[in-house]
């Protein structure tokens, strides 16, 4: 089964956003917790801690699907299948219909 996850990053009025695609056994599955102990062992190697260092003692979910290793995720029985930042960024619930056009065809 695939689960699509989305980080959203806001800094200032910029929004970032970056859609991760991951295999997993079934709907209830603990992806978030397995993704968190993945990233821990992945952060004790040698390559994981500079990250983590070079970022000030911080390591995100980018920093996940660039660098974690899907042989740590295999480990914690989830697949990273492929992630996407986003090129443009959207709210939800905009209104993407331009009323005045429905409205002359009502005449």
């Amino acid at each position: 089964m695939l689960q699509t996850m989305i980080a959203i990053e806001h800094d200032g009025k910029e929004t970032r956003a970056i859609s991760l695609l991951f295999e997993v056994p079934d709907k209830n599955f603990d992806l978030k917790g397995a993704v968190y102990a993945a990233a821990t062992e992945f952060c004790q190697t040698e390559e994981g801690r500079r990250i983590y260092d070079y970022n000030c003692c911080c390591f995100n979910w980018a920093d996940f699907s660039v660098s974690v290793p899907n042989e740590f995720c295999k480990k914690y029985g989830f697949k990273k299948v492929d992630s996407v930042l986003g090129d443009i960024v959207v709210d939800w619930d905009e209104h993407i219909v331009n009323d005045s056009v429905l409205e002359e065809n009502e005449e």
